[in-house]
């Protein structure tokens, strides 16, 4: 069987202050086959230079111009990839529900989505520019979570999201989805349209 690369970042924020966003979301970009995943991969860096952009400038749907969003999105289309995306409501939290380490939610957040998918065989890749500390814990966490799941021999990295172009991707799909839910926006619909059926499953975080 095949190995899983399923490559991890997020949309939103996990505070519950004002400023704070209405959701929090996961999104997991998976490629079945270590081929298809360099194939992906290339295709990511070819567009990066088409721009005329440098190896280190990092697609993140946050500051990235959404034309070249959406740009990105149909240039990567055709390649074998999937994506699925946990989202947190944080109106739907009870006081006795939200965690008082922000980091806690995070992890419990990534856990039932990786729970959702399925895995065999997993390579796991996260954006993990938070330090050396916060590496270790979420490693340890996942791994414990995963076991007891049944999923065994999986494999977690943590790294620097500008290094790493299929995590980016996984930023581009979080942060349309979260997109989606802005309806007060005009372009709401947008990105999360131009993805159509790449994006296999939207779960619904439970509290």
């Amino acid at each position: 069987m095949s190995k899983q690369y399923i490559f991890i970042d997020d949309s939103g924020d996990t505070g519950f202050k004002k400023s704070s966003s209405s959701h929090f979301l996961i999104a997991a970009v998976i490629v079945v086959d270590e081929e298809k995943k360099q194939l992906l991969n290339d295709a990511i860096t070819l567009f990066r230079r088409n721009l005329g952009w440098y190896e280190l400038d990092e697609f993140k749907f946050s500051i990235t111009n959404k034309k070249t969003v959406l740009k990105l999105i149909d240039f990567i289309k055709e390649f074998d990839f999937s994506a699925q995306v946990m989202v947190l409501d944080k109106a739907k939290l009870t006081a006795e529900n939200i965690p008082k380490d922000k980091a806690t939610l995070y992890y419990r957040v990534v856990k039932e989505l990786l729970l959702k998918l399925k895995l065999t065989d997993p390579v796991i890749t996260i954006d993990g520019r938070a330090g050396k500390q916060y590496a270790k814990e979420i490693k340890t966490y996942l791994r414990q979570s995963l076991r007891e799941a049944g999923v065994h021999g999986s494999r977690i990295y943590l790294v620097d999201s500008r290094k790493n172009s299929l995590v980016q991707l996984a930023d581009i799909v979080a942060g349309s989805v979260s997109r989606s839910y802005s309806t007060d926006k005009t372009d709401s619909a947008v990105y999360i349209k131009a993805l159509g059926n790449k994006i296999t499953k939207i779960h619904e975080f439970e509290t």
